[in-house]
């Protein structure tokens, strides 16, 4: 019994050291192909080094010997006894395309289409009921030197180009000025700088709309702006001062230059946090609302302007605020003054959806008494930069007249590097 079992430890234990000698055996075996493999990798490193350092001696060779050459040539200089038939030698001349010039010369050139499918129970309204192609905007836009650029948008509305925008402008001059010529849209409050295919909703808000127009308030004329000192009153200041042409004939009286538009802006910026910011400004445009320039016309605006944007979630995460205040006096008119306001809320909901709410209030310019207010839900899905498409609800309450139902689908792309400009 003792011998059977001391015979098959015996067995047991040969096995087993005959195994760890193979395992052992197996890893000296790896370890000698790493080691190998090590060794074949540095002779290609030092074959590679080689190969290089010939190479480099080679090119250094070359180099020296182009400079000797060029540095002879140049040295050997005609003497007084030469003659001139002796000296001159054909030489060739070299022509150089400026093909790189001219390219870099072209403006910068964007389209933007912006077509809106409308419908209104209020069957008296021409523009509801049918597709608008609301415009149709070419940009051209380059530096003209190191100092200033230009600026060119031509928009094709209601059957003909008009030009929307045209302008040049110095964005750094001494004292921290800043100077535009030409025609724009003016900065009057935030939203009126914004062209309409870049407004966050579908139409531009109704006090606006009362006020000046559907373009809002545009015209010909000079721009300053002025960044002063930090003011207490926020971190960044901004100081705007305008001359324009009186070309708008609904605040004032639209005799041009003989009775001109003077504006200025405040506009005040504090940094709430990394993720917020809050802007606000002061606005006022005035001159006369009568041919006879006895009676004064002065709008005066106040702006508001909340966005919350976390660094790390900016692609999927917004919220923005904004709301204006609109107020028109004027002397001597017997209609009152009219009072109007947008109050809106945009939320991100993901990277390419968002979702807003906007209200707003309007008194009638020509009967302060009459007045219109408006609630309106929409929803903008961003296909990409280039696509955006959106669909927006108005709801309308009036003194005079019925309630009306508004429903529109716009569709907006662009091409080239102007796309959905922002102020």
């Amino acid at each position: 019994m003792m011998k059977c079992l001391f015979s098959r430890c015996v067995v047991l234990t040969l096995g087993a050291t005959t195994a760890l000698l193979g395992q052992v055996r197996i890893e000296a075996d790896e370890a000698d192909d790493l080691r190998n493999e090590m060794r074949e990798l540095r002779e290609q490193m030092q074959a590679l080094r080689e190969g290089y350092e010939e190479r480099l001696s080679r090119l250094e060779q070359e180099l020296e010997m182009v400079k000797s050459a060029a540095s002879s040539k140049s040295t050997q200089l005609p003497s007084a006894s030469t003659t001139p038939q002796q000296t001159s030698a054909p030489t060739s001349t070299t022509f150089s395309g400026g093909a790189r010039t001219l390219q870099a010369l072209n403006p910068e050139i964007s389209a933007t289409g912006d077509v809106t499918a409308r419908y209104s129970d209020n069957n008296l309204d021409p523009d509801f009921n049918r597709f608008n192609f609301d415009s149709f905007e070419m940009a051209l836009q380059h530096p003209l030197d190191p100092y200033s650029q230009a600026k060119f948008f031509l928009a094709f509305e209601d059957g003909e180009f008009t030009l929307e925008e045209g302008y040049m402008s110095w964005e750094s001059l001494p004292g921290q000025i800043g100077l535009k010529v030409g025609r724009f849209h003016t900065n009057f409050g935030k939203m009126n700088r914004y062209h309409k295919h870049a407004l966050p909703w579908a139409d531009r808000d109704l006090p606006t709309r009362v006020l000046f127009g559907d373009e809002g308030l545009i015209s010909t004329g000079l721009s300053l702006t002025w960044l002063p000192p930090r003011l207490p009153i926020a971190q960044t200041n901004e100081v705007y001062f305008e001359i324009f042409n009186n070309s708008n004939d609904r605040a004032f009286s639209g005799r041009g230059f003989k009775d001109p538009v003077f504006l200025g802006r405040l506009l005040n910026y504090y940094d709430l946090s990394d993720s917020a910011y809050f802007e606000w400004g002061v606005s006022a445009a005035t001159s006369h609302w009568d041919l006879e320039k006895r009676n004064r016309s002065t709008v005066w605006g106040l702006d508001l302007g909340y966005r919350w944007q976390p660094p790390r979630r900016a692609l999927y995460r917004s919220f923005e605020l904004r709301s204006e205040l609109f107020y028109n006096d004027r002397r001597n008119w017997s209609g009152g003054n009219p009072f109007g306001l947008f109050a809106s809320g945009q939320y991100q909901l993901n990277r390419r959806w968002f979702a807003g709410l906007r209200y707003q209030f309007a008194q009638d310019l020509e009967d302060s008494r009459e007045h219109a207010s408006s609630l309106s839900p929409f929803l903008t899905f961003w296909q990409s930069e280039f696509v955006r498409l959106r669909a927006q609800y108005d709801h309308y309450w009036r003194t005079l007249g019925r309630d009306e139902n508004r429903f529109f689908v716009q569709f907006t792309w662009s091409m080239g590097p102007h796309k959905h400009e922002a102020y």
